[in-house]
């Protein structure tokens, strides 16, 4: 136990040192309400900004790049027109062939991370898969739904006091749905962490009558048409313990480079400065939501606010990048899960191939959000 708190310590020193250096140093109190975050986010759209003014790309410029803004912040009329084209997205046509239990070009985009989910949790890819993968759907949402806003993110530290009343989740016609009915005995087999407030289907506003067509994971196949409700059991401890204003700016200022900065997110326990995180925000947002399938490792993308969460896991990738961006656009890691099976280093001559929901990418084009290939957006 002494080792763990000396490593600890070394590591906290380390991180104290890089955020001096970067001229981030804040009080506690303004880590732990947000004011920090805040800040540091600031500091990170000017700077990303700027660059992009300074670049003078063709394809991205202060005129045309798009603003990703917290859920909250949108007016009633932006949240209602972005969950709509959700439900459209839900009645375009599928894109994989011979997948039985995918209906709609929603469905693909879990077909596509149930193939690559070994490859992109827990490895090299994990942060810029899921940058392109969002990216993407945000796309479909404007090409084949007609819409014209930018992916809202969900930022799970303004919810910790209370996931149920969120207004993403408070049921009403802005949200993007309610809790699940409540049901006993929630959570996980063996009590790996304790049960929400719901667990059952989703009873009131947008996605009561959504169909999940397929999964989970454990089936027999996995792929096979499986209708049956959403179900959520939304968790305020959760997502206090785990996903907090505190841990999410912490995560951020403690990351001196990119391998410790994806492990602290993940709460990858190979790094042992990340043990302390636990779930971290990653788990914490996914468990803050839970249920069926947003509890579902490979199939969570057909929980509708899988891209909230995800945007907001990509809103500090932005925060951390932007602070620092000449230091920061590197990769680190193996090309599978906790390095299992064993496999070489990832690089950024690797290509990233989402055919057929998306398009193939080297993903060294994909660390900066206004380059202009693919990119062009900034989180406010």
């Amino acid at each position: 136990m002494g080792l763990v708190k000396k490593l600890l310590s070394f590591a906290l020193l380390g991180a104290s040192l890089q955020g001096l250096a970067l001229g981030q140093d804040f009080p506690q109190e303004d880590i732990n309400s947000g004011k920090a975050l805040q800040e540091i986010s600031a500091t990170a759209k000017a700077n990303a900004l700027a660059r992009l003014e300074a670049a003078s790309s063709p394809g991205c410029t202060k005129e045309n790049v798009r603003v990703r803004k917290e859920w909250r912040a949108l007016p009633g009329e932006e949240r209602t027109a972005y969950r709509k084209a959700v439900e459209c997205l839900m009645n375009e046509p599928p894109v994989y062939p011979n997948v039985t239990g995918q209906k709609s070009l929603f469905d693909s985009f879990g077909v596509l991370h149930y193939h690559l989910t070994p490859a992109v949790h827990n490895s090299a890819y994990f942060l810029l898969f899921h940058r392109l993968y969002v990216w993407t759907f945000e796309e479909k949402l404007r090409t084949e739904c007609g819409y014209t806003g930018a992916l809202p993110y969900w930022e799970w530290g303004l919810d910790a006091g209370s996931v149920e009343n969120s207004p993403l989740f408070d049921g009403s016609s802005t949200s993007m749905g309610s809790n699940g009915a409540k049901l006993n005995g929630t959570g996980p087999p063996g009590g790996f962490f304790p049960g929400g407030s719901g667990g059952g289907c989703v009873t009131t506003g947008p996605f009561t009558n959504y169909t999940v067509n397929f999964g989970p994971n454990t089936a027999d196949d996995p792929l096979a048409y499986n209708p049956r409700c959403l179900k959520r059991d939304l968790n305020t401890q959760i997502c206090a313990q785990w996903a907090s204003l505190r841990n999410t700016t912490e995560t951020i200022l403690e990351s001196p480079d990119i391998a410790l900065f994806q492990a602290n997110l993940q709460g990858d326990f190979r790094w042992p400065e990340a043990r302390k995180w636990g779930f971290a925000v990653h788990g914490g947002g996914h468990f803050a939501i839970a249920g069926d399938p947003g509890g579902d490792f490979y199939f969570s993308p057909l929980e509708p606010v899988f891209y909230q969460h995800h945007g907001q896991i990509d809103r500090m990738y932005f925060i951390w990048q932007n602070l620092d961006f000449e230091q920061r656009q590197a990769m680190a890691g193996t090309i599978t899960m906790m390095n299992m099976p064993a496999s070489r280093n990832g690089t950024l001559d690797d290509v990233l191939d989402i055919s057929p929901v998306g398009e193939s990418h080297v993903f060294r084009e994909l660390l900066d959000t206004v380059g202009g290939s693919p990119f062009c957006f900034v989180y406010e």
